[in-house]
């Protein structure tokens, strides 16, 4: 994307973003099925935002008192490797709308870093998609089980 053209686009986002911020925005339960519509990559950055709180707080729970230790077993556990590992091991428990997610999203054109792998990104975006969507869908029983199973997953494989 050109400079210009970005510099356009975050000023419109910016204009929405004013014209938005009159309304009302309380967190309401969002129908499934408009979920389902929604854009996979953007629940997959919403979901991104949730595991990373869930993961913070798990670890700042353990007091331990240096930031740079916090973020270092935060980054393990964030890292599309262990979200990857994750999705392998959940898929066969997702329910049909959570495998329909994890479908779109791994199937999703994103940019893919040096850091990993193409699979490895594709089923990270896979996995945050569905805690997005469940986000979304204010499945939070649901959402607080996937996360517990991930990170005990993640953690056996350290």
């Amino acid at each position: 994307m050109k400079f210009k053209q970005f510099q356009f686009l975050k000023q419109e986002a910016i204009k929405k973003l004013i014209l938005l911020d009159t309304e009302d925005h309380s967190f309401v339960s969002k129908p499934a099925s408009e979920v389902l519509a929604s854009d996979a990559v953007m629940l997959a950055y919403i979901g991104d935002a949730v595991y990373s709180m869930y993961i913070r707080q798990r670890v700042v729970e353990m007091s331990i008192s240096k930031v740079q230790i916090l973020h270092t077993l935060v980054t393990e556990f964030i890292c599309a490797k262990s979200q990857s590992k994750v999705l392998d091991q959940l898929e066969s428990v997702l329910t049909e709308n959570e495998q329909t997610i994890a479908r779109r999203a791994r199937n999703s054109n994103v940019n893919v870093p040096k850091s990993s792998t193409v699979q490895e990104y594709r089923s990270s975006t896979a996995f945050e998609a569905v805690l997005g969507f469940l986000y979304e869908t204010r499945q939070d029983e649901r959402l607080q089980d996937v996360m517990k199973q991930a990170f005990s997953i993640t953690l056996r494989g350290m």
